[in-house]
């Protein structure tokens, strides 16, 4: 017998987001974001295909783009502007006779002129062969992006719908929702998290290794920068990621409200609530404004201190560099950089200094605003993953087996649950149920009836005994083994906004036409259907609102029929049905399920009546059980208790019935 660990989904704090304050506590630590790209990895393995050819193309762009704006800029300033003659290889470079472009004092008007339209020629062409190569990198890192979306959507949907109906019970659907369209799009933008500060810390390393070619102080004032832009991002990480995840949370609120107000309009407008529920959803719509406000307004005051304490050090290394060019001083390392045209201070050097101290300047506030953002995909990120991280209370134990075909009976051995540790459900249950009969479960509302068949669907596990298909332990059989033998009509009876044959055939598409008519006709659905307008292809609206709920109802045993399966649970199955309809669904029910072992959860006693056995519950124990004549024949027993009270409160249809 395989063992079952009954903790509960999860647990449940899997799902939930830690506690606002813990986000306090980080400051600039890169641990979490580094923990959160590492979980991310398994993500980009079906993805790495595509990205091995980017990445050579992308750092060779990187490293040709440092000499060749180095060379453009001297170039245009130091040549075009003040007419000095080029180097041997920018001569060499663009096809240029040496003799009139480098052994001559000065460039005349119309050198620089032609030099101007080569210049012009060579950017045009360069954008021209760059175009298709930009455009290629760019639809790559999208297509990348898109799929590891994807991939994390899937695995999100398909880790909640494992979950037992414990852990739905307890968590709104919203969140989910949320959690699953909008937080999980925060991975797709990890490969921008992890590209984009390339440039930036390029540039920075670049930046202290060229400046300290042109003069080794500058360095010093570079690093000033970056040590400001540090202490600033260190000191707003902890604001940004608490202001983040509480508009996250707040939307996820809304989210839900929104979800449960559409899911419930019928009852909204059957008690004219709508004034009170339009109030509910404006005050959790100004709490998400609120919350997203609050976050935005932190994010933007980062980026403004970011700007100012990058710009500041950016003018006084200017202001620096311009009394370096009006001296002309040799640059410290002049032969290295001769080969563009500096050897000493000129206008080029100058001109190429100045970008580059904004450049640095630049990539150190892109830097710092990319940290901040970073910290709102860091707490969607991990509210997906939350998720992902979900452990499903019902899933197949290692040794788990496929279910023999079924022979004897099903049997429940002192089976106890809770949903909560202080909330039993169900205690010390016995039961046995032979193939070929049917099982009534009979008692007051909130006994532990439908709680007990959906632990014979495993959508919950006991939290004690155990329950058998003959001898076998569910919890030793696979699930998917299992859910393949058991159908269910449940007494919501939903339906999707399809055709009335898909819903019938629902996770049966290769079912044909003919097994579709005969389910209906079991469940004396094939009447009305073929009344409709498009007979079995109807489309049904949101949720079969077309139907009345009669209809719905047998819909849904005809879906429940069509599986064929061995074991047939049957939730209120005839609730909304009117006494003849009822009595031809229970006949053909009886002659369909010969052989078969049949589980009515039902309060109705033209029902329970055609039981070949009645399991009484109350308080979530089995009173009594036996055929309906035996249980009859009790003086004082709970059953016929049951049956008087039901009889004194409808005279009409007393008759014939509960004996």
């Amino acid at each position: 017998m395989a063992s079952s660990t009954n903790t509960p989904d999860g647990p449940h704090s899997a799902h939930e987001t830690p506690h606002l304050e813990e986000d306090r506590g980080h400051g600039l630590d890169l641990r979490p974001v580094l923990q959160l790209a590492w979980r991310t990895l398994p993500y980009l393995r079906p993805a790495l295909r595509e990205l091995r050819p980017v990445l050579p193309v992308l750092v060779l762009l990187i490293v040709l783009a440092a000499p060749t704006t180095m060379l453009a800029t001297d170039l245009f300033l130091t040549r075009m502007l003040t007419g000095e003659p080029l180097t041997p290889f920018q001569a060499g470079l663009l096809g240029l006779d040496p003799a009139e472009w480098v052994e001559v004092d000065a460039l005349s008007v119309a050198q620089r002129g032609a030099l101007r339209q080569r210049l012009v020629s060579a950017v045009v062409v360069l954008a021209i062969l760059m175009a298709p190569v930009l455009a290629w990198l760019l639809f790559v890192f999208v297509k990348i992006q898109q799929r590891i979306n994807q991939i994390l959507r899937v695995e999100m949907v398909e880790r909640v719908e494992a979950m037992s109906l414990r852990f739905h019970s307890d968590h709104r659907v919203g969140d989910s929702v949320y959690r699953t369209y909008q937080d999980s799009a925060m991975v797709a933008n990890l490969m921008s998290m992890l590209v984009r500060p390339i440039g930036p810390l390029f540039n920075i390393a670049t930046g202290l290794v060229i400046g300290l070619l042109f003069d080794w102080r500058l360095p010093l004032l570079l690093l000033v920068l970056y040590a400001g832009s540090y202490l600033l991002a260190r000191r707003f990480t902890p604001e940004l990621r608490h202001g983040f995840r509480e508009a996250r949370e707040r939307n996820s609120e809304l989210i839900s409200r929104i979800q449960e107000t559409l899911a419930g309009m019928r009852v909204i407008k059957a008690f004219g609530a709508e004034p009170r529920e339009q109030q509910r959803f404006e005050e959790a719509s100004r709490a998400a404004f609120a919350g997203a406000f609050d976050a935005r307004t932190r994010l933007a005051l980062y980026g403004i201190l970011s700007f100012g304490l990058s710009a500041l050090p950016g003018i006084l290394a200017a202001a620096y560099l311009a009394v370096l060019a009006r001296e002309g001083t040799q640059l410290l390392a002049g032969v290295a950089l001769a080969f563009v045209g500096f050897a000493t201070w000129n206008l080029g050097a100058y001109g190429d200094a100045t970008r580059r101290v904004g450049s640095w300047s630049g990539a150190a506030r892109r830097l710092v605003q990319m940290w901040g953002r970073a910290q709102d995909m860091a707490v969607g990120m991990e509210r997906a993953f939350s998720q992902v991280d979900l452990d499903p209370e019902v899933q197949d134990a290692p040794d788990a087996v496929p279910l023999p075909p079924f022979r004897d009976a099903v049997v429940m051995r002192g089976v106890s649950f809770r949903y909560q540790p202080d909330r039993p459900v169900l205690r010390d249950v016995d039961l046995v149920a032979h193939a070929g009969t049917i099982t009534a479960l009979v008692g007051p509302t909130g006994s532990g009836k439908s709680t007990l068949v959906s632990l014979l669907l495993r959508l919950f596990d006991p939290d004690d005994g155990a329950i058998e298909i003959d001898g076998l332990d569910l919890r030793s059989v696979r699930l998917e083994s299992l859910r393949a033998n058991v159908s269910i009509a449940l007494q919501e009876n939903l339906l999707f906004g399809t055709t009335i044959r898909d819903n019938i055939r629902y996770a049966l598409d290769d079912v044909g036409d003919e097994r579709v008519h005969a389910a209906a006709r079991i469940a004396c659905a094939d009447g009305f259907i073929r009344d409709q307008p498009e007979g079995y292809d109807t489309l049904l609206g949101e949720r079969g609102a077309r139907l009345s709920t009669g209809q719905r109802q047998r819909i849904s045993i005809a879906r429940a029929v069509i599986k064929d399966t061995p074991i047939l649970i049957l939730d209120e199955p005839t609730a909304s049905l009117d006494a003849e309809t009822e009595l031809r669904v229970m006949e053909n029910l009886a002659r369909w399920g010969e052989g078969r072992a049949i589980f009515l959860v039902t309060h109705r006693l033209s029902t329970i009546r055609r039981a070949d056995q009645i399991v009484y519950l109350s308080e979530g124990r089995v009173v009594e059980s036996g055929s309906p004549e035996e249980l009859m024949r009790r003086e004082g027993g709970a059953y016929r208790r049951f049956v008087e009270l039901e009889r004194a409160a409808r005279p009409a249809v007393a008759e014939g019935e509960g004996t």
